[in-house]
């Protein structure tokens, strides 16, 4: 069954390999979801050598697979970071890359090894050891919280300047990068389990391949049916000439909207929801502001909402009333989303804003 499922799995990431290694144009993204599946791969084969020719060093092929298997964070993270426009910073994850390396090549000088069922059993191990996986599972964590942090962000930042995100949508990265915790987590629990003896260990290692290989068929789903993944993006079709003075009506229509039905107060407002109000397709409000207002969903809102702040501090009735007050009942979700629209839209603080309003 191990073997069988190892060779199933090391033979799909080869199919998705051969896919990608096609593509063209090759980018830095690619790059790091070719790496991905390499190690993956990989770490498939070390367990079918090591099962199915066990008299062939199976320990060094068991510690390769171990050093594959805590590659897939740092890959996953190159991707993720290459595909939402963020600096790669590769050399953080050469150096963990080199340093589990190191451990795990000096670990049988240490400790007295053998394998069984595709795993690495310890004999005689000391008590320090045994908080060894469970450490090293922790820090493997990291990369797809990272991930997942990424992909929500973004998400959030393209909703509000995007009505359709059909095309750009990033949340396939936070299933992704949910799915490689999951594996971490059957890890986790695996060591305990295997410390009391409460399951024989081929069962935690048909359990953990059986979640490795649902996630490169999740992988392989989205690269293979969302166009840019695994396959080069077609060509756009030629889209007709755009209508300037449609569009630019069209902009009025949308300011005029914002002012009298004051939406831009509502501090999870979306662009879906706006098109909803104008009863427009989410395309023509996307060209409404980017070609007839020359600006953006997102920026169209801040600029609303900082006039209404400037409106409500004109008021002498909110004199006492203090600056974060003025942007809560403007429309600012929080401080932070106050404070980050001062800095973007007139680079000062809304306490200097404040400050130099009274002065006037």
């Amino acid at each position: 069954m191990i073997l069988t499922l190892a060779i199933l799995g090391g033979a799909i990431c080869l199919f998705l390999i051969a896919i990608l290694a096609a593509k063209r144009p090759f980018g830095a993204a690619d790059g790091g979801l070719l790496f991905w599946l390499a190690a993956q791969g990989g770490a498939f084969g070390t367990i079918a050598v090591s099962t199915g020719i066990p008299e062939f060093w199976p320990i060094v092929w068991l510690s390769l697979g171990q050093f594959l298997l805590f590659c897939l964070g740092p890959a996953q993270l190159i991707y993720a970071r290459a595909s939402l426009s963020r600096p790669l910073d590769i050399w953080p994850q050469i150096g963990a890359m080199a340093g589990v390396a190191t451990v795990l090549a000096l670990l049988p000088l240490i400790v007295q090894l053998e394998t069984r069922s595709g795993a690495i059993i310890a004999n005689s191990a000391p008590r320090w050891l045994i908080f060894l996986p469970l450490v090293a599972l922790l820090v493997s964590a990291a990369w797809p919280v990272m991930v997942l942090h990424m992909a929500r962000q973004m998400r959030r930042k393209l909703k509000d300047r995007y009505s359709n995100l059909k095309a750009i949508d990033p949340g396939w990265m936070e299933v992704w990068a949910i799915s490689s915790l999951i594996v971490i987590l059957a890890a986790l629990l695996a060591v305990p389990t295997s410390t009391l003896d409460i399951w024989p260990v081929n069962v935690h290692v048909v359990a953990l391949l059986g979640f490795q290989i649902l996630q490169v068929a999740y992988v392989a789903h989205r690269g293979l049916t969302r166009p840019g993944i695994f396959l080069s993006a077609p060509a756009s079709p030629v889209r007709p000439a755009v209508d300037i003075a449609a569009a630019r009506a069209d902009f009025e229509a949308v300011k005029r909207r914002l002012a009298e039905s004051r939406l831009f107060l509502d501090p999870v407002l979306t662009a879906p929801r706006l098109s909803d109000e104008m009863g427009w397709a989410p395309e023509r409000l996307t060209q409404a502001f980017r070609i007839g207002g020359e600006t953006s969903f997102h920026d169209a809102v801040l600029s609303a909402r900082l006039q209404e702040m400037e409106r409500l501090a004109r008021d002498p009735a909110n004199v006492r009333v203090t600056t974060l007050a003025l942007g809560l009942d403007a429309g600012f979700g929080s401080k932070s989303a106050m404070y980050e629209a001062f800095r973007r839209e007139l680079n000062t603080s809304p306490a200097a804003w404040r400050r130099l309003f009274v002065h006037k």
